[in-house]
């Protein structure tokens, strides 16, 4: 059950880092963090996601690499927006971000399935 509320909130994490990715610089909203801090943010929190939503290995490894082409992608996409500009840093802040998510879902991952196989629910 908490894997389908996961996916949801998986889903419209990927809508809202699309929308936040082209709209004009000056429409974005001001998080008092840097810019970098933002990307690691954001996409940590939807590694995280992923990594709850989709527990199996290999559709979270597909959701790891999703997440590193839609970064780099947007970033592509921010090359040609007249409003936005591109950076190389933006793409690894992302990619320090899905690190640490994925990170923190594994280790909750595995912490969830001890504790069911210690309490003898699954």
């Amino acid at each position: 059950m908490l894997s389908k509320h996961f996916r949801v909130v998986f889903f419209i994490g990927i809508l809202a880092a699309i929308a936040l990715s082209v709209i004009p610089q000056e429409a974005k909203p001001d998080t008092g963090m840097s810019g970098n801090l933002n990307h690691i943010a954001a996409y940590a929190a939807l590694a995280l996601a992923a990594g709850i939503a989709f527990r199996r290995p290999w559709p979270l490894f597909m959701m790891v690499v999703g997440l590193l082409l839609l970064g780099a992608g947007l970033e592509l996409v921010q090359a040609v927006l007249p409003s936005r500009s591109a950076s190389g840093y933006d793409v690894l802040a992302n990619m320090v971000g899905i690190a640490l998510g994925s990170a923190v879902a594994i280790s909750t991952n595995t912490f969830m399935n001890r504790r069911s196989q210690i309490l003898g629910l699954g």
